[in-house]
């Protein structure tokens, strides 16, 4: 070996520290680039040259140029940095959900007391027209809030709609750039190197599908990546992407749904398993915390609503008519049963089937809608799930009350396998308006009125009379007389025929034909009282005072309309505190992974410029050797020329 090998290593030495200086300067320039992973010059010594001597060393070459990777990092980071995507977005949502239903003087529960509170200012004046109209301002306020509540949740809901829209057209485009990008890696890797560059950028990638939608990535031999979503469901395998496709839930049209197109054929319904990522976040609050605010609003107005109607079909106006006869206080929309996009439906594209609800017992509905099916093992009965919690009743018939909800079959029944969606409430709030408008027809007064027989002998008085119920027959002059001194009584009509009979027990209403006379004091043999429709109307005010009594009465699935109101907003609170408390737990654990792999791969500045000090050396030290192998070359040449 001569001067030549010993200017063949001299390259070579300067060929590989260049190299690594090269590699160096490219992890520094890049020291701010996001998803950059640090490289480095892998080196490898060349084949010994065997000699007489031994084997003799011919030199380095560059292997390959390797990229920083951890696979258990990247995977923890970008799942954690899907779960922070979804808990800080459902956070935000919440927020904004909060918004609609504000406590104290600007909330819904504060416009029912003033409501109850107007009738109580009333009473003190019932023919006070000045007094009625201030009722019928606060009905106008109720109506006007209630309205804005639900315009602000179907806001909500319109922006949830427009967000799956941008989200599942982001993830697509995601997909289809890795898809490219899958077949551009598996190509270049082909020549025995892998493509650095092209696997950052597929890392960058898969992260920002995980901000959209939770994902699992499994890399394969070639560098690319096949990404699965949901339970399972491929999203990118290889080279194709088979893209997320919106549609409208089967059940319930006004919400959006997210499938998985393969080749052209929607194969699944996907949301229900997705959970994170922004789509996850926008999926369960639509589904979850925006369908439970509005069925709950639509609880709370038709529970307080309905009452009010009824309150004001129990009594008479300035006119003495009715206040049932035509004189509700508001419209209130009714419950609607919606078929399933699958039901059997005529040329027309109308649903064979069909269900009619209606409201039984108002203070005993639920917040929530529920899903009707035909029983295929028992026709004619049905399946009713309440959506809220998944509570399953079979065997319900046509007919049947359930929750406060009648519900009833048309003809032709629903076949096996139709369903309908219930909305018992969750339509109540958005079309509330006032239907009266005269304040004269504001049913102050009580259609009867009571009073005792001047002969009475006991202690007998009258407390309050009270409509609890529509009469059973219209309202006559009736007598009731105590025939003993333990309180029993005839009731007489006003010819002296005799109605009935019954006994008085103290502390105990009497109740007759949707009356109730709440009596103090013990009658005798002989007393009497009578029970007359009012002639007077302007000076009545029992129906008044019930109206301010429902404020103290159980309107709202056993809560009074304030506590009610308390609970809808409390509940959100809670939710809302929650769901911050969640994000801010999972953005410092999504940080913090992310920390440990950017510690992991990316560039250290402190570690670079001294690697590139020692390559500096080895490149000044190849340089030296070459300079030494030329020298010793020219004066080989020099001895031999002489």
């Amino acid at each position: 070996m001569g001067a030549t090998a010993l200017m063949s290593l001299g390259s070579q030495a300067l060929g590989a520290a260049y190299a690594q200086l090269h590699t160096t300067g490219n992890n520094i320039a890049n020291a701010n680039t996001a998803g950059y992973s640090r490289q480095q010059a892998a080196l490898a010594n060349s084949a010994s040259l065997a000699t007489s001597s031994g084997y003799m060393g011919t030199g380095v070459t560059v292997s390959t140029v390797t990229r920083a990777n951890n696979l258990f990092l990247t995977q923890q980071a970008g799942a954690l940095k899907s779960v922070s995507a979804a808990d800080a977005l459902h956070a935000g949502l919440l927020k904004q959900l909060e918004q609609v239903f504000p406590g104290g003087e600007p909330g819904l529960g504060q416009a029912a007391t003033q409501i109850f509170n107007a009738f109580s200012d009333l009473a003190a004046a019932p023919s006070d027209l000045s007094g009625r109209q201030a009722v019928l301002g606060r009905l106008e306020s109720f109506a006007s809030l209630v309205r804005s509540s639900s315009a602000q949740l179907e806001s909500l809901q319109a922006n949830a709609h427009s967000d799956l829209v941008g989200g599942v057209a982001e993830v697509n485009s995601l997909a289809r750039q890795l898809a490219r990008l899958n077949g551009q890696i598996s190509q270049a890797a082909s020549g025995g190197h892998a493509p650095n560059e092209l696997l950052d950028q597929r890392d960058r990638l898969v992260s920002q599908m995980a901000e959209q939608i939770d994902l699992s990535a499994v890399n394969s031999a070639d560098g690319s990546v096949a990404v699965f979503v949901a339970n399972g469901q491929t999203l990118v395998l290889g080279a194709r992407a088979s893209p997320l496709v919106l549609r409208p839930d089967p059940l319930d049209g006004t919400r959006l749904g997210i499938g998985i197109e393969v080749g052209g054929t929607l194969v699944q319904q996907a949301d229900r398993f997705i959970e994170g990522g922004r789509l996850g976040a926008l999926l369960k609050f639509q589904q979850g915390d925006l369908a439970d605010a509005r069925t709950r609003l639509g609880q709370f107005v038709t529970a307080t609503v309905t009452a009010l109607n009824e309150q004001q079909g129990r009594g008479t106006d300035l006119a003495g008519a009715a206040g049932a006869a035509g004189a509700a206080l508001f419209d209130l929309a009714p419950p609607r049963a919606e078929a399933s996009a699958g039901n059997a439906r005529d040329v027309g594209g109308r649903p064979l089937a069909a269900i009619t609800l209606s409201v039984a017992d108002a203070a005993s509905l639920k917040p929530s809608d529920y899903r009707l099916e035909a029983d295929a093992a028992r026709p004619g009965l049905f399946l009713l799930t309440r959506l809220a919690d998944g509570v399953q009743r079979e065997g319900v018939a046509s007919g049947d009350v359930v929750d406060g909800l009648r519900i009833e079959s048309g003809s032709p029944a629903p076949a096996a396998g139709e369903t309908f969606l219930l909305r018992s409430v969750s339509l109540a709030a958005g079309s509330l308006a006032v239907a009266l408008r005269d304040p004269r027809s504001l049913a102050a007064s009580n259609p009867v009125t009571a009073s005792l027989g001047s002969a009475n002998t006991g202690t007998l008085s009258i407390g309050t009379v009270t409509i609890v119920a529509a009469p059973d027959s219209p309202y006559a002059a009736l007598t009731l007389a105590f025939t003993d001194d333990a309180g029993a009584y005839e009731l007489l009509d006003s010819a002296g025929a005799s109605l009935g009979s019954g006994r008085f027990s103290p502390g105990e209403p009497m109740v007759w034909n949707g009356v109730s006379i709440a009596v103090n004091g013990v009658p005798r043999a002989g007393d009497s009282l009578a029970l007359v429709p009012t002639r007077h109307p302007q000076g009545n005010n029992g129906n008044a005072l019930a109206f301010d009594g429902l404020a103290r009465r159980a309107l709202v699935d056993g809560q009074t309309a304030g506590d009610a109101y308390a609970s809808l907003f409390s509940n959100i609170g809670v939710r809302t505190q929650g769901a911050l408390v969640a994000a801010g737990n999972s953005t410092l654990a999504a940080e913090r992974a992310s920390s440990a792999l950017a510690g992991e791969v990316g560039v250290n500045i402190d570690e670079e410029a001294a690697r590139l000090i020692q390559y500096q050396q080895s490149y000044q030290a190849a340089a030296k050797l070459l300079q030494t192998a030329q020298s010793l070359m020219e004066a080989l040449l020099g001895a031999v020329g002489r």
